[in-house]
């Protein structure tokens, strides 16, 4: 079934579906909540994911009123389970506002309660404010997850990403005096143009700055990016180069005393962090809301099909129970009610 996908959908490496399924039904006794959030000021040079731009605040205020609505239209079925992890990913969710933060939390918090199981939250430290650092910190079990990618400045500049590595690091220094929130960085290894001894520099920051959880991640060259019409690919992204990086980079972190707690995530503290990734690795169920999302029910991936609709109708369409899910296993569009 996996060869008849079409190629053009970007559909993440984790699924492996195996089971026609139009429809949501049972989810088993677990589950993950995955909150979309496909904005973002401007796109990575190494990223494929789908994501709109964001140059308007009533744009944000009119989507985070479609995930509420979709929350609130899916309660009875997600209420009947039990839920372990809620992850707030994109895009960048730290393009919200302090307000719509809020927003968010306070509707997860009513429906949920307030001792939430955790809810990892991703950031961009150029979007991350102060404000909304302390927004975050008065709510239970939040972990903020910033998407560094590297310490050097150049490599950042390159990326097309904000490349003050000071303001970086002052982001971080305040998320982390906050007592009630954990936090933790994204790293990106083998980036176009670095060195192995980046990492160096890298883990040496992490280090000053007691970071205790980390994402390490291998470049992958992605066919939606900007890099990948870029550079010589054959010249450029070596195989055997790329391993070379991640092992060195490996063996280095766990010189300074990290664990690997999954495939990618490293952290020097008892307890593991992340509990909707390790929940989705070890092949649990998820449900995704929001535009682009995707869900895993029943052994079958389903994709929130409205990517570069009007968002409004997006919300019609919600209030009117029709919720189309697109199973990426059979290439079925289903136009039943889900719930």
């Amino acid at each position: 079934m996996i060869s008849n996908i079409d190629k053009s959908e970007a559909i993440p490496m984790l699924f492996i579906p195996s089971v026609e399924q139009t429809a949501m039904k049972t989810l088993k006794k677990e589950y993950a909540l995955y909150i979309h959030i496909p904005y973002c000021e401007k796109k990575c040079h190494f990223c494929s994911i789908p994501v709109t731009r964001f140059t308007d605040e009533m744009v944000l205020d009119r989507y985070v009123d479609a995930l509420l609505y979709e929350l609130k239209y899916k309660e009875e079925f997600l209420k009947k389970n039990t839920l372990i992890g809620i992850h707030i990913g994109g895009g960048t969710p730290s393009v919200l506002s302090v307000l719509q933060i809020k927003r968010l939390f306070d509707f997860i918090t009513e429906m949920f309660g307030k001792e939430l199981p955790e809810v990892v939250f991703e950031a961009n430290p150029a979007s991350l404010t102060k404000e909304k650092i302390d927004v975050l910190s008065q709510y239970y079990n939040v972990t903020l997850n910033l998407g560094v990618q590297t310490f050097n400045s150049q490599r950042l500049q390159e990326i097309n990403r904000m490349n003050d590595v000071e303001a970086i690091k002052e982001c971080l220094r305040y998320a982390m005096q906050k007592e009630n929130l954990h936090v933790g960085i994204d790293l990106i290894v083998g980036l176009p143009n670095s060195k192995i001894i980046d990492f160096d520099n890298d883990i040496k920051i992490v280090r000053e700055l007691g970071i205790k959880n980390i994402f390490i991640y291998s470049y992958r060259l992605e066919e939606k990016s900007f890099f990948y019409n870029y550079f010589d690919k054959k010249k450029c992204f070596l195989q055997n180069d790329m391993i070379r990086k991640m092992e060195y980079a490996e063996e280095r972190i766990k010189n300074f005393g990290y664990i690997a707690k999954s495939i990618y995530y490293w952290s020097i503290e008892k307890d593991s962090l992340y509990r909707y990734t390790s929940h989705q690795m070890n092949g649990g169920e998820w449900v995704g809301i929001g535009d682009g999302a995707y869900s895993y029910l029943e052994h079958s991936v389903m994709h929130n099909n409205f990517i570069g609709r009007n968002y409004q109708k997006y919300l019609n369409e919600i209030k009117q129970n029709q919720i189309f899910a697109q199973n990426v296993t059979s290439q079925m569009i289903c136009k039943k009610r889900c719930f």
